[in-house]
């Protein structure tokens, strides 16, 4: 477990920690990125101390872990706090990585051993020290001692780093490109639950959406909330019926989707997830997922093609509010269906990631697109009924159900 951070700043760099990769600076970066990995400290080691490195993180919310200044000027050079027990990580502000990455070396390096991961032209991108040599380390890089001089890192095992997508790390140089860079950063952001045309399409457009979002002030729940807007007016576009207004409301719908893309990407890459985000996200699909089923309800009828659209509409909008808590109580309880391994608890994980992704907008659109909504009306609604109750009876069996059913808490 990482308990502790060293992030150099002082080995020469032609690039000023308060470069912004992603809309955050290098320095914060690197402390948020140190956090997420586990360090409740994080000492900080400069040539000097300036004022606009303390302002940086000063009076910012996302950093909670403590930070200490180390310095060869005396002034700038807080005391530190031995003893340090905790294996500590320590790393460049010029390196960029998301936090599973110190998670997974962690959980792979022997307690009491050093391990030094170097990049592809063998500098040092990412070290494991144990606690016990982190006092040491600190005086020495404290005397302007280069990391790579340190006998820490010389006496530790070298690794290259294994480049992967999940795993992504880059050291920045003066030749580096931040364009490149935040694209690769942003390629690192799988996620798990996407579909097929999420992975194939929407990802494709959220991204180059997602740089120039994080250019601008706006916040992760600000682009949830204008995602909710642009799927409501999509919604609205059904109702007139016809060919045009449905067709145009599943575009708006489409773009809706991307920027549901879009709000994660730039809360994972600017740190700004938060519970409150969560609930919004769910909510404002969940109330766009209402208002367009609604609204391809009335357009069918509009048109005259079912005079039983609007029933259908009604149960397709009841079956989704059916399976909603049923699909929460199954991710809540993923974890104790992955200890349990039954074949319910398999057929249950597979049904829901094929069924609960973003690719039914496409779905949505094709049917506007050859005039078939009833068709999608027809086969959603008994789908919708037919899905809860499947989830409904595989939580049964998997023993999944009685833990909201006596109200107890369930915990990962």
């Amino acid at each position: 477990m990482v308990g502790v951070a060293v992030l150099v700043m002082s080995e020469g760099e032609a690039i000023s920690p308060l470069t912004r990769v992603g809309g955050v600076s290098l320095l914060k970066r690197a402390v948020l990125t140190a956090q997420k990995g586990g360090a409740k400290t994080c000492y900080l080691c400069v040539d000097h101390v300036t004022e606009a490195f303390r302002h940086e993180l000063h009076n910012d919310s996302r950093v909670t872990s403590q930070i200490v200044w180390v310095s060869p000027n005396p002034d700038d050079t807080q005391t530190l706090e031995p003893p340090f027990t905790e294996q500590s990580v320590i790393f460049s502000v010029t390196t960029i990585f998301r936090h599973p990455l110190i998670q997974n070396i962690s959980q792979e390096t022997t307690a009491g051993k050093t391990r030094v991961f170097t990049d592809a032209s063998g500098a040092v991108a990412i070290a494991l020290v144990p606690g016990t040599q982190v006092s040491v380390l600190l005086q020495e890089l404290g005397q302007g001692k280069r990391l790579a001089e340190t006998p820490a890192i010389l006496g530790g095992e070298q690794q290259r780093l294994l480049q992967a997508r999940s795993l992504f790390c880059y050291r920045l140089t003066r030749t580096s490109r931040i364009a490149e860079v935040e694209q690769a950063l942003l390629l690192s952001l799988e996620n798990p639950r996407d579909g097929q045309v999420d992975t194939y399409f929407n990802r494709k457009l959220s991204r180059p959406l997602t740089r120039w979002l994080l250019q601008t002030p706006l916040t992760p729940n600000q682009i949830t909330v204008f995602s909710c807007v642009v799927g409501l007016l999509g919604a609205l576009c059904f109702f007139p019926g016809g060919y045009w207004g449905p067709l145009l409301g599943a575009l708006f719908l489409q773009f809706s989707v991307v920027l549901d893309c879009c709000d994660g990407e730039v809360a994972r890459v600017k740190f700004l997830e938060s519970p409150f985000g969560d609930v919004l996200d769910i909510v404002c699909d969940t109330v766009v997922t209402i208002a367009i089923f609604v609204g391809m309800g009335v357009a069918v009828w509009k048109d005259g093609a079912s005079s039983h659209a609007l029933l259908l509409a009604g149960m397709l909008v009841l079956g989704g509010c059916l399976a909603f808590p049923l699909v929460t109580l199954a991710e809540k309880t993923e974890a104790m269906g992955d200890r349990r391994g039954g074949w319910e608890d398999g057929l249950m994980k597979r049904l829901i990631a094929s069924l609960t992704t973003r690719d039914v907008s496409v779905v949505i659109f094709a049917s506007a697109l050859t005039g078939k909504l009833l068709w999608f009306l027809w086969g959603a609604a008994i789908g919708a009924h037919v899905f809860w109750l499947i989830l409904l009876w595989l939580l049964w069996r998997a023993g999944r159900l009685h833990y909201w059913l006596q109200g107890m808490e369930v915990k990962e």
